[in-house]
């Protein structure tokens, strides 16, 4: 994966190489048939090349990305040397830094997933999931930034960080942040001395055959050189915990899918990653102060409250009797 890291840097460098129509200064993807160039624009553009020309598969133009399928070009690598051939080419219409990285680098993971040569056909499954997933890097965020890196932190924690990804919700408004079948976490934070946490109504009154851990840390903004982390180093550290790029991507795209327009934000602020690994515990539902349905007026709804949960035993403590082992998701948390 350091191919990844470093191919946006590469790719910076061909902003003094100047593009003509239908010519492109392009680098190679190592271990790929495919190439990654730059606009005149300077918009990053990958050229994919598949197996299949003729086909009905539409050219897609939006505002921010454009798919154009069977384009002949002339490439010409950093060597000088020259390939005429029919690509699909991949465009990112933005010159936004953030968004540049982020485009850069989940495409190539997008393409590590596939054929050596795929067709079009196969290559335009992953290009919706792109387009999905650049139509939330423009949207409002769904959640604060303090929450994801909860989240991430909780990944991070975890003896087989892969279950956790796999389990991690597909929604950022999902009821709760992690399920396995009948098992659940919900994770939450605080930047206060107190360990309190606001909770809705349903949060701590799931179906009957349902086990829930809450995950409770403290998170509080830090400088860089205070060993604070950002969102997107606490990314690269589960990241190289986990090999599988199918893995990888769902991680990068539900980051992307809670974070929308603030993508900005993942490098710029930081948390104590010491203390919140100090402070995280896991507590069972039951055991947290809260408010019973049957106590809730039959008109009333969206009931939220605040639980105090100092002293509460933590699961993974001797002293619990919550039983881990019978779940693989609770499991790779010990």
């Amino acid at each position: 994966m350091s191919q990844i890291n470093t191919l946006y840097s590469s790719f910076k460098e061909l902003e003094n190489q100047v593009a003509e129509k239908g010519r492109f200064t392009v680098i190679a993807i190592d271990g790929l048939a495919h190439k990654l160039g730059i606009s005149q624009e300077g918009f990053p553009k990958f050229f994919v090349r598949t197996n299949s020309f003729a086909s009905s598969i539409q050219n897609i133009i939006r505002e921010i990305l454009s798919i154009e399928y069977n384009v002949s070009c002339k490439l010409i690598d950093d060597a000088g040397h020259t390939e005429d051939d029919t690509f699909c080419i991949i465009t990112l219409r933005s010159l936004d830094a953030p968004l540049q990285v982020y485009f850069v680098e989940i495409f190539t993971m997008m393409l590590l997933k596939l054929q050596p040569i795929p067709s079009n056909r196969e290559l335009s499954v992953e290009i919706e999931n792109l387009i999905a997933i650049f139509d939330a890097l423009t949207s409002p965020p769904k959640k604060k930034i303090q929450g994801l890196w909860a989240e991430l932190l909780v990944i991070d924690q975890s003896t087989r960080p892969e279950v956790l990804i796999n389990a991690w919700h597909s929604s950022p408004s999902a009821k709760y942040d992690f399920t396995l079948g009948r098992d659940k976490i919900e994770v939450k934070s605080t930047s206060s001395e107190e360990r309190v946490h606001k909770f809705s109504l349903d949060q701590l009154n799931p179906s009957p055959n349902s086990r829930l851990l809450i995950a409770s840390t403290v998170v509080r903004e830090s400088g860089k050189a205070a060993d604070g982390l950002s969102v997107r180093e606490l990314y690269e550290k589960i990241r190289n915990k986990v090999p599988a790029v199918d893995s990888q991507l769902r991680l990068y795209t539900i980051i992307a899918e809670t974070i929308g327009s603030d993508i900005a934000k993942l490098e710029s602020i930081f948390y104590d990653y010491t203390a919140a690994v100090d402070f995280l515990e896991f507590y069972d539902y039951h055991d947290i102060p809260s408010i019973s349905k049957d106590n809730v007026p039959r008109l009333v709804s969206e009931v939220i409250f605040s639980s105090n949960l100092n002293g509460l035993i933590d699961v993974r403590s001797n002293d619990s009797p919550f039983e881990m082992n019978s779940s693989n998701l609770f499991n790779s948390l010990i």
